[in-house]
């Protein structure tokens, strides 16, 4: 019998963009069913707090820099995570950014570049080195990609960064076929509007005050009938996803995408 309460005690699991936000609320998640969790953040500041608060809690997590736009980052990141706990059993790719520009036709090539590089190409790259690092250890693992909702249905205010999570979809089922002979599974969570500071670049930019715009969007969706769980989501929603499509309790499950939005696709 599975024990719900200790599912990855002694596996290593590896989460990028934990120091804040949907990773923060996954790196706890882990460290608190048992997982030796390495939080992978480009901002050393908020990726040692989050390592901090954790092991305060006598759990168990080290912060590794890494800027997932970087190949050479990535590689260096999964070496000295192996070093730290040793083989990676559990990949969450989490890191991302969203476009400033509020319309998505205004984007310039330069923050299209951005954002692929980080969501895209990062995400993507992360994933591999990861999947390898696992065949070459041969430990039998889980990796879970994170997407969004605007990647399965049209927003009409983001460009980049839609395109972008339509992407990790796509190349999620495609590492699933390939890793599947491996015992390597491969999922991915795509949540809605979920309570971090993802907005803050934006809302700066617009001059909105930080937490207004995903207000706004959930007021929004409400009015139009297309937010049927009336409230934003937090973290530990998503958290809670990504910790079922890791454990082995989903392990019949492979490339497939798990909406986490309060049904917002419902329609799509």
């Amino acid at each position: 019998m599975i024990n719900a309460n200790k599912r990855f005690e002694n596996n290593h699991v590896v989460v990028t963009g934990g120091g804040s936000g949907i990773g923060r609320g996954v790196a706890f998640r882990l460290a608190r069913e048992g997982a030796n969790v390495t939080i992978a953040n480009r901002d050393r500041k908020k990726g040692e707090a989050v390592e901090k608060e954790i092991t305060d809690l006598g759990l168990s997590a080290k912060y590794i820099p890494v800027d997932v736009a970087s190949i050479d980052s990535i590689n260096e990141l999964i070496e000295n995570a192996h070093v730290t706990f040793g083989p990676i059993h559990v990949a969450v790719s989490n890191a991302g950014i969203s476009e400033t520009k509020p319309v998505g036709v205004e984007i310039t090539p330069e923050d299209w570049d951005q954002v692929f590089n980080i969501n895209a190409k990062g995400s993507f790259f992360f994933c591999k080195g990861c999947a390898q690092h696992m065949i070459d250890n041969g430990a039998k693992g889980s990796i879970i990609t994170l997407s969004s909702v605007v990647a399965r249905g049209v927003s009409g205010t983001t460009g980049a960064y839609s395109a972008s999570k339509a992407s990790i979809i796509m190349f999620t089922k495609t590492l699933a076929k390939c890793l599947s002979s491996h015992n390597i599974r491969v999922n991915c969570v795509a949540p809605g509007v979920i309570e971090t500071d993802i907005f803050g670049l934006t809302e700066d930019k617009m001059m909105m005050e930080r937490g207004t715009l995903s207000d706004w969007i959930v007021d929004q969706s409400i009015k139009t009938g297309d937010l049927l769980i009336r409230r934003k989501g937090q973290p530990e929603d998503v958290a809670s996803a990504v910790a079922y499509l890791a454990s082995d309790e989903a392990s019949y499950i492979t490339g497939q995408t798990l909406s986490v939005d309060g049904g917002m696709d419902w329609s799509w």
